[in-house]
């Protein structure tokens, strides 16, 4: 252990502040009007900034973008995400494309796809559902296999 309580190696807290860094590891960071490429932390709190990759027990984003997630929980609040994995993800007012969660809240948002144990939505507009993800997956499948057919000639 470290004399701020952490772990050797890993920072207690990190604030970037109209930034950037590519690669941070903490406990606690917050990022407000600024950015990071990847994130690993216990918590990520972001303000009107964005982040690659986070890897985090909790994530809240406000007024952000994601390009992946990997947590605990995650909320998204006026903001956008390629990918969210997590125990539990809300999205509130969100762009997301893909969620794989155990439960997931969504209000006033656009989804992807949505892979989840248990799923409530308020005003949610998903683009794929099970009918319509089934049949995309299908197609892309019979796609593949046509164009592996052809190299073959």
């Amino acid at each position: 252990m470290s004399e701020n309580g952490s772990e050797e190696g890993q920072t207690k807290s990190v604030t970037i502040r109209q930034g950037g860094a590519e690669s941070v590891v903490a406990e606690e960071v917050t990022i407000r009007q600024g950015g990071a490429g990847r994130v690993q932390a216990d918590r990520v709190d972001v303000k009107q900034g964005g982040i690659v990759l986070a890897r985090a027990r909790e994530v809240n984003v406000t007024a952000g973008a994601l390009g992946a997630v990997m947590a605990g929980e995650a909320d998204l609040q006026l903001s956008a995400a390629s990918a969210v994995v997590a125990r539990e993800a809300r999205a509130d007012q969100a762009a997301v494309g893909v969620v794989v969660a155990e439960t997931a809240r969504v209000k006033d948002s656009a989804v992807g796809f949505v892979v989840a144990r248990e799923i409530q939505g308020e005003n949610v507009r998903v683009l794929f559902g099970p009918q319509a993800a089934f049949a995309f997956g299908a197609s892309f499948a019979l796609t593949l296999w046509l164009l592996r057919l052809l190299r073959r000639r």
